[in-house]
């Protein structure tokens, strides 16, 4: 006969959760999209960071 499956190994809904939020899956394709985000807002980061930098260096905190 096939195995039978006690309560207390089958995921709970704590568990079933913890391990959906722990999959590398999920971090993997958040990169990406952060990526591909990044991607098409280059240049304005660019500038951005340029700037940013600039003050930084202007406002003789260096």
């Amino acid at each position: 006969m096939g195995e039978s499956v006690r309560p207390a190994d089958r995921p709970s809904g704590a568990r079933a959760v913890r391990a959906l939020l722990t999959d590398p899956v999920l971090s993997v394709a958040a990169l990406g999209i952060a990526v591909i985000a990044a991607v098409l807002h280059a240049p304005v980061l660019t500038w951005a960071i340029t700037g940013g930098l600039a003050g930084y260096s202007l406002s003789g905190s260096v």
